[in-house]
């Protein structure tokens, strides 16, 4: 007598069916803890540092979704605050920046800067404007002057009224 072959072929087709979705749940699973340990999931520092001698600067640092407040920071201390980037990579950072100096509005974390720094942004605030410390370029400054200066500062020796005249 010959016996039915289907019950062995159901069975085979549902060990492999089993078998199937077991390895696409272990594929999703191994792809989400791969996500999640990658670069775009680990903590980006940025720090702020005032290098003004004797002076205390203001400073207002903000994301599309994070306002980080306004800042008094005294000289010679840091600001610093720690984020994840998107998934995207579009994590943007800007502070507004106000010192006797010169003032203006910077990206301190956006994927220039990030392609300058990584994952530790430290700009170093001084009386010519902000200077990036760029760790992946061997710790070389990156700087960019105040975008706007205030006229007394502005003013070289040689545009000063003569207090002869």
């Amino acid at each position: 007598m010959h016996s039915d072959p289907s019950p062995v072929i159901h069975q085979s087709h549902f060990q492999m069916k089993i078998m199937g979705e077991n390895l696409f749940f272990t594929f999703t699973v191994l792809l989400f803890t791969m996500l999640i340990t990658s670069e775009a999931f680990h903590h980006t520092r940025v720090t702020v540092k005032n290098e003004i001698q004797g002076e205390r600067i203001n400073i207002h640092c903000y994301s599309s979704e994070d306002n980080l407040g306004v800042q008094d920071l005294p000289s010679g201390q840091n600001f610093t605050w720690h984020f994840h980037v998107n998934f995207s990579h579009s994590t943007k950072f800007y502070c507004d920046f106000k010192t006797r100096y010169g003032s203006g509005n910077y990206g301190v974390y956006t994927r220039k800067v990030h392609a300058r720094c990584n994952k530790s942004c430290v700009w170093l605030i001084r009386e010519t404007g902000l200077c990036l410390i760029q760790t992946k370029h061997n710790g070389r400054l990156w700087c960019q002057n105040w975008k706007i200066r205030p006229q007394s500062v502005a003013l070289s020796a040689r545009e000063l009224p003569d207090a002869r005249e």
